[in-house]
């Protein structure tokens, strides 16, 4: 029996491409003020940038500051840009600011609150807890929310399956009667099948399904997943 949903968070609950796009315009903008023809380059290249830093920061390679300060002096290098420490954290602070102000919830999400009342709900996310805790508080639903684990917190990083056994001991469930829902196909719902959840793709931008359906399930809205809970 089903007694926990636990979610992923970025591009998941918030559209957090969406913001971190406006995000990183804001920060080119004020560096480099005059360069409007570069800025979708640029956007693209932070993108790819924070994945690579935060896999540094989840392997414990880097903290998160100084996946930050890597991430803007790497970005802005070929711009001939140099940061000290004291202007990169200037900087970031800014951008962080800036980034989760920008946070908005998917429209389906209170849909799908509403629909899983009867079970236990927690986010389970790769991430620096002050700020995810802070992207979660500002968007409401902190209040609602049985459990918040975050990577920082639980000392491992998805997919290590002791991330997804972390959050099911907080919430006193065993991990079969738990469902995980996340928009990585391998980060989340495979991670999450391989821990002993039930894995669930949610898969907004309607890709291909790489594995059988048998072995993982998949919805392209929030609001399906009470229909795969009867």
């Amino acid at each position: 029996m089903i007694r926990a949903v636990l979610f992923d968070l970025d591009d998941t609950l918030i559209d957090h491409d969406a913001a971190i796009r406006d995000a990183a315009g804001a920060l080119f903008d004020k560096v480099i003020p005059d360069a409007k023809y570069e800025l979708n380059v640029f956007q693209e290249q932070w993108i790819s940038l924070t994945r690579q830093w935060y896999k540094k920061f989840f392997a414990k390679q880097v903290t998160f500051q100084e996946s930050g300060r890597g991430r803007l002096r790497e970005a802005f290098s070929k711009y001939g840009y140099q940061f000290s420490d004291v202007d990169a954290d200037a900087l970031l602070a800014e951008y962080w600011k800036h980034y989760v102000s920008m946070c908005q919830l998917f429209n389906d999400v209170h849909e799908c609150f509403a629909q899983l009342q009867k079970y236990k709900i927690g986010v389970v996310t790769n991430g620096q807890e002050a700020q995810q805790v802070e992207i979660l508080r500002r968007c409401g639903i902190l209040p609602v929310l049985d459990v918040v684990v975050t990577s920082e917190v639980a000392g491992f990083a998805k997919p290590a399956p002791q991330i997804f056994q972390y959050a099911c001991a907080k919430l006193g469930v065993q991990q079969t009667q738990s469902v995980y829902v996340g928009d990585n196909l391998e980060l989340d719902a495979l991670a999450a099948r391989d821990a002993g959840l039930i894995g669930v793709w949610l898969n907004r931008l309607h890709g291909d399904l790489q594995v059988s359906p048998r072995i993982i399930k998949r919805i392209n809205r929030l609001t399906e997943l009470s229909e795969l809970m009867l």
